[in-house]
């Protein structure tokens, strides 16, 4: 029987081809949407007058002054990148962008200004990495003057003897500006590690007055560092302190939270004769916990204590600025003061006395639990004071500051020589001079690999540190 329903053979072999007639205009104007489409434009940066890096934001700021610190206004700079922005320099040269997107910016102002002031590009890039400490805010600066390439046109009816000469000569000028350059930056480097030497030798000179008199190595001592930076922004920030009047309250607060400590935690361990290893378990423990308590409290971003920009100073080859310089004459001072506490003062050689012996000294009649409970108050403040003069030097303090600098502590104290005041101003000295100079053949990142490098050579020569005594064994 024929089946009821027919196809027609020509028709079956046409519905390919129309399909394909299809396919081909759909593909036709997906390319002609996609064609006419607008494109995609850069967001747009927020131009604000000061910035401070939060966990959404970060800071492309900078000061855009002349050779000789003035500052120029009123001149357009222009944000491009990810994000992109026009804003003018203030009054007092200072412009800023607060971008939400990590990546690479780069920041340009007009080439007649770089020209009439000498600067050698009108350009410059810098990365924003938000969840990076030390990437979260890009300072761009311009006031740089054009180095001279020393060539001249040689005149057409020179002879070739003198064409060479005067291919030598700007071989010899580029060479010496080149070395110019070069001697510039290590200057600078080596400033910039002296100064975060001494800020890392007053937090150390605290951590090594404790193992001093109890043999304990504390993990929580960065979180002291941290509390004081913290407690420095509460005042300025929330409770419109003076800064100095701020730094006050966070080193009172930094030592009361140690004598604290020692009434409520060191001291009824050390009365259960709990062994230092024990101990150190718990101010790791500690350390965790506060951590986290800051963060909760404080949020993830960086807290700047300061929101103003400081006004550069040229010394020299050396650029730096007023905050900087009395931070590092601060904990400079305070480090010979601590020095002079301990061998000028009564009090001060009864700690000596009870870190060389405390069983000695305590048969001698010292308190001994008096002088540890003084030494726990006076390394929590020391590490307050290092943490409100670090979070001003780097403009910002965040949550685990501390704990990011802990290491450094370790190795300044250790290589300076366990128990002594001096040593670990020393061997911070050396950690942060090696740190910063290391960057100049090395990528900054590694710095402090280099410094910890530095560490186990000494050790190796010495065990005991700079200025440790040897020990007998047997």
């Amino acid at each position: 029987m024929a089946s009821a329903y027919h196809i027609n053979p020509s028709r079956r072999r046409t519905c390919p081809r129309t399909a394909a007639r299809v396919a081909v205009f759909a593909f036709a104007a997906l390319i002609l949407c996609g064609l006419c489409a607008p494109a995609a434009e850069a967001v747009e940066a927020e131009a604000v007058e000061t910035c401070v890096p939060t966990a959404e934001y970060g800071c492309v700021n900078g000061i855009l002054q002349t050779v000789g610190q003035k500052p120029i206004a009123g001149v357009n700079v222009t944000l491009g990148g990810t994000e992109a922005g026009e804003t003018t320099t203030a009054d007092d040269g200072t412009w800023a962008f607060k971008v939400a997107d990590d990546g690479t910016y780069t920041v340009t102002i007009p080439q007649d200004v770089a020209n009439r002031h000498g600067f050698a590009t009108n350009s410059a890039e810098v990365e924003i990495v938000k969840q990076s400490f030390s990437k979260q805010r890009g300072v761009v600066r311009f006031d740089k003057t054009a180095a001279s390439d020393g060539t001249s046109k040689s005149n057409s009816a020179s002879t070739d003897a003198k064409q060479s000469t005067s291919a030598n000569a700007g071989t010899t000028s580029a060479a010496s500006s080149t070395s110019s350059a070069t001697w510039t930056r290590f200057c600078q480097q080596l400033y910039s590690g002296i100064i975060f030497g001494l800020l890392l030798g007053l937090m150390a000179v605290g951590m090594n007055l404790v193992y001093g008199t109890t043999g304990l190595s504390s993990f929580s001592h960065g979180e002291q560092v941290t509390l004081g930076g913290l407690m420095a922004y509460v005042g300025t920030q929330m409770l419109h302190m003076p800064v100095i009047v701020s730094a006050v309250f966070a080193v009172v607060i930094g030592g009361l939270t140690g004598l604290l400590q020692d009434q409520f935690i060191w001291g009824p361990l050390r009365r259960k004769r709990v062994g230092t290893m024990q101990q150190m378990i718990v101010t790791i423990g500690l350390s965790m916990a506060l951590q986290y308590l800051y963060q909760f409290f404080f949020g993830g971003d960086i807290k700047g204590i300061v929101t103003s920009v400081p006004e550069g100073i040229q010394l020299g080859p050396i650029t730096t600025n007023a905050p900087a310089l009395i931070c590092a004459g601060i904990a400079l001072v305070t480090i010979i003061g601590v020095t002079v506490f301990l061998y000028c003062t009564r009090l001060g050689r009864a700690t000596r006395a009870v870190s060389d012996n405390a069983a000695l000294a305590a048969a001698s009649g010292i308190n001994v639990d008096s002088v540890v409970r003084i030494v726990w108050t006076i390394s929590c403040a020391l590490a307050a004071l290092s943490g409100v003069l670090l979070g001003i030097y780097l403009n910002g303090i965040a949550w685990n500051t501390g704990v990011t600098l802990l290491m450094l502590m370790f190795a300044a104290v250790t290589l300076g020589g366990l128990g002594t005041a001096n040593g670990a101003l020393v061997g911070a000295l050396v950690i942060g001079i090696v740190a910063d100079v290391s960057t100049l053949v090395i990528p900054s990142d590694m710095r402090y690999a280099s410094a910890l490098a530095i560490l186990i050579l000494v050790l190796l020569v010495r065990p005991q540190g700079i200025f440790g005594k040897r020990n007998r064994i047997g």
